[in-house]
């Protein structure tokens, strides 16, 4: 008698032959191919450490700075400000020596005279106070903040050119900018935050317009590595920006507008900023 004999009474037949162990065929699954999560590009992506050797106590350092050729320029304010892809690169701009505290824009890293060596090691290296060791991962608005009024303390203690301290206020300014746009405002310690980063924005535009300017009386060219027609773009640029000194920014934009040495964009801009100072003077009468 088999184990299911007895069914035929329900219409069940030829169970005889049933194997109550036999498996079901398996239903063949689709194998999907792999879907990698798409990486989503961080600011540390854009960062590689560099080493440097310090011109004041002579000791290296590593320092995380934009890799090259990584970041892409996805704009430019009309003061100049570059505006990248994914990253603030004037966070980075600013070398510190973390154990004596020499502080210097990528630009002007170079060797010191002794003269300027001593002046550094005894107004700021006697009273700094070391830094961590460990490299910052990324630098923070904050950080890069104390970093650029470092450098300019260091521009001021060594006796650097007008131009100099102008660049250095200038890309402050900036980096306050990119700060505020980088807060939503939702809260109200962020409202504060970008009311406190647009004031001291405007101090540093402020400062680098009078050191541009007493740049341009005392200086040759170049400028802060920039040669006359772009600091003449750059004075216009910022009286306009600060709505200070339009007749001086106009006579600066109306040389740049009949420049040979100047891009056609930048030639097309400062005809665009002559024609908004001239109607404020006008509405101004």
């Amino acid at each position: 008698m088999g184990l299911l004999d007895g069914l035929e009474k329900f219409g069940f037949g030829g169970l005889d032959k049933v194997d109550i162990y036999e498996e079901a065929p398996k239903e063949k699954k689709e194998v999907k191919p792999e879907v990698k999560p798409e990486h989503v590009v961080e600011e540390r992506d854009f960062l590689i450490d560099k080493e440097y050797e310090c011109h004041v106590c002579n000791r290296k350092f590593k320092q995380r700075i934009v890799r090259p050729n990584r970041a892409k320029l996805a704009g430019q304010d009309r003061d100049l400000r570059p505006v990248y892809n994914g990253i603030d690169t004037l966070k980075y701009d600013v070398i510190l020596c973390p154990y004596c505290g020499y502080s210097v824009l990528q630009t002007f890293y170079a060797a010191l005279a002794k003269p300027h060596r001593q002046l550094i090691r005894e107004n700021i290296s006697a009273n700094f106070k070391p830094m961590p060791d460990k490299v910052p991962e990324v630098i923070r608005y904050e950080e890069a903040a104390t970093r650029y009024k470092l450098a300019l303390f260091n521009a001021v203690v060594r006796q650097g050119k007008s131009s100099e301290k102008a660049m250095i206020c200038l890309k402050t300014g900036w980096l306050m900018r990119g700060w505020a746009d980088s807060l939503e405002g939702n809260t109200e310690e962020e409202q504060e935050r970008i009311s406190d980063c647009k004031k001291q924005e405007r101090e540093n535009l402020k400062s680098a317009l009078e050191g541009f300017i007493k740049a341009r009386a005392t200086e040759q060219a170049p400028y802060a590595g920039m040669k006359e027609s772009t600091l003449d773009y750059i004075i216009g640029a910022l009286c306009v920006e600060l709505n200070e000194r339009l007749e001086d920014g106009a006579r600066m934009l109306q040389t740049v507008a009949m420049s040979t040495s100047a891009g056609a964009i930048q030639k097309e801009r400062a005809r665009e900023m002559l024609e908004e100072i001239r109607n404020r003077l006008k509405a101004a009468q």
